[in-house]
């Protein structure tokens, strides 16, 4: 069942391992990494509480010294308070440029986390271990770290790419039902991504996939990461190609930001995000009608959101807001916001040829006033 992918990055190529039970057998894969070197564990306390009684006998056996630095779980700790406070408490505790930093946590933990290892001693090595459907299948691969701001969503960070990333899709099985929801949101990018029959595959499969079965969940975390492990070989610091991956994110970053951060999953959001990028494509003619109500159906039988009020209902989401967030969204330039559509599925492009008018039009249709 294990599954073993490589993102090919010259000297700085890694291997993401997948496979259930992998914390209790993440030896072999740690040991040429850490053996004798000091390790900074970068956690939240939900994450350590449940699971570090998993990965320490592992660090006991390679290391003598290792350190577990929590930092807050949620979106407020992508912030410069937060990083802040994670820095000086690993240069008070000695780490310096032989240290390992292993990101043990969801996805926020490994923004942080990743970011503090590559600021503290202009860098230092980086594991991760996701912890979460949202984190395995998409963020812990790529090396985009970073916090948020008043202005955006992830708009201060760095690169830095891990030295190996460890799955274990066993620990999905405890988690809350938004919060795999919210990486089901991911998943369904990569199968419009990919093409029909993968997007075919998640519409007839999702349930044994949320009810955490250890072969789907390979499977479609295998899916996922093999197309972002493919993009981010050929355009590892986003200058072209990897903006594909950001399809449905204009407009899910501008919904957070709009609501404010933490107040829905990131993933829930990529879902809508995902129905408004099919539906501005069809809206200027870039690919036949019908792939929006086939990705908002499918939303439906996962009972995830089709539209701003499922999102929250306690936000005004007004339509001239949404689109001035969207201006400040990191694939803008020159004023030109740029769009990540669908032609067909599995045909993915950029387009900066949108006018606001049709941007309005997809927002009113998911319910903006």
């Amino acid at each position: 069942m294990k599954q073993t992918l490589r993102v090919n990055l010259g000297s700085r190529s890694y291997d993401i391992i997948i496979a259930p039970e992998l914390l209790q057998n993440s030896k072999p894969f740690l040991d040429p990494i850490i053996a004798g070197r000091r390790v900074a564990v970068i956690s939240d306390k939900i994450v350590s509480n449940k699971y570090l009684n998993l990965l320490s006998p592992t660090l006991d056996s390679i290391t003598d010294s290792w350190d577990l630095f929590r930092i807050e779980g949620g979106e407020d700790a992508k912030s410069f308070g937060s990083l802040e406070k994670l820095l000086d408490s690993m240069l008070a505790h000695g780490i310096d440029r032989q240290c390992v930093v292993i990101a043990f946590g969801g996805g926020v933990v490994g923004d942080v986390a990743g970011f503090a290892a590559g600021l503290i001693m202009r860098g230092i090595d980086l594991v991760q271990i996701p912890t979460t459907l949202m984190s395995q299948v998409d963020s812990s691969v790529g090396g985009k770290n970073g916090i948020n701001t008043r202005q955006g969503k992830n708009l201060v960070g760095s690169f830095l790419q891990p030295r190996i990333v460890l799955n274990d899709v066993s620990l999905l099985s405890s988690l809350p039902s938004d919060e795999l929801k919210s990486g089901y949101g991911e998943i369904v990018k990569y199968g419009l991504l990919r093409g029909e029959d993968e997007f075919t595959w998640l519409e007839k499969n999702f349930s044994t996939i949320m009810s955490c079965n250890n072969s789907a969940l390979v499977e479609v975390i295998r899916m996922g990461c093999e197309t972002k492990a493919g993009i981010v070989s050929e355009d590892e610091l986003d200058r072209g190609k990897r903006a594909l991956v950001n399809l449905g994110h204009t407009f899910a970053h501008a919904f957070e930001a709009h609501a404010g951060f933490g107040k829905f999953q990131h993933g829930l959001s990529v879902e809508l995000g995902l129905i408004a990028a099919c539906d501005l494509s069809e809206r200027i003619g870039l690919c036949e009608k019908g792939i929006s109500l086939r990705v908002r159906d499918h939303a439906n039988d996962v009972e995830m959101p089709v539209k701003l009020s499922d999102l929250s209902n306690e936000t005004h989401w007004k339509k001239d807001a949404l689109y001035k967030r969207m201006l400040h969204d990191k694939k803008t330039i020159n004023g030109k916001i740029n769009f990540v559509l669908l032609r067909e599925i599995g045909n993915p492009c950029v387009c900066n040829e949108v006018t606001q008018q049709a941007v309005y039009e997809t927002l009113i249709q998911l319910g903006a006033v």
